[in-house]
């Protein structure tokens, strides 16, 4: 799985403070999102295309805690997550659908379960939104087959703040994952940012 994600997914090699080149270095991004295209969907009344949420708008509503994430934004979150730590930290990150593989070659909690074990690092991501059941099967999926090692060392957990749920707590409680916080992008951005840091 290692070799197909580094041929699907655009170059991003990672350089270290030492400038040594690691192209590897695989980061998976998790949360709940729609697989559809995040620039505009059919209007299910009119059958026309309508514009979705821009990328500025999504992260401004992050940061406006009072505003509730829909599912659009929650897209917008992790695309933008995924380009600033491309572009700024130069590292391989990645969404479930990026790599494209067809659901009938392989199931979503596969595809989970193998992404995670290609990467050097693994990030749950929760905002404050309507519905993170699908989330909370993907970690439950992942968890179970992963060592106690790998989980400690390379998955992180990082929720909204006042994103409350029991599944969070097993995380913790069963998994030993480490879980955290964030109340805005740029703490996001940080959180994951200083996970990537140590792992590497």
């Amino acid at each position: 799985m290692e070799e197909r994600l580094i041929e699907a997914l655009e170059t991003s090699p990672y350089i270290s403070e030492t400038e040594i080149s690691k192209p590897r270095l695989l980061v998976y991004l998790m949360g709940p999102y729609k697989s559809y295209p995040p620039y505009e969907s059919l209007s299910a009344d009119r059958g026309v295309a309508t514009t979705r949420t821009t990328l500025d708008e999504a992260v401004q509503n992050l940061q406006a805690t009072e505003t509730d994430f829909d599912a659009d934004e929650a897209l917008w979150l992790l695309i933008e997550l995924r380009r600033r730590l491309r572009r700024e930290r130069g590292v391989n990150a990645f969404l479930a659908t990026d790599p494209e593989i067809p659901l009938y070659e392989m199931d979503a909690a596969t595809q989970s379960i193998e992404f995670t074990k290609a990467s050097v690092a693994t990030v749950f991501i929760a905002p404050a939104m309507g519905d993170n059941l699908g989330v909370g099967i993907e970690i439950g999926s992942v968890c179970e087959h992963l060592s106690s090692q790998e989980l400690r060392e390379e998955v992180l957990f990082l929720g909204e703040q006042n994103v409350e749920s029991s599944m969070i707590d097993a995380i913790s409680e069963r998994w030993h994952v480490t879980v955290d916080e964030f109340d805005d992008f740029d703490g996001l951005y940080q959180a994951v940012k200083a996970h990537i840091r140590q792992v590497a």
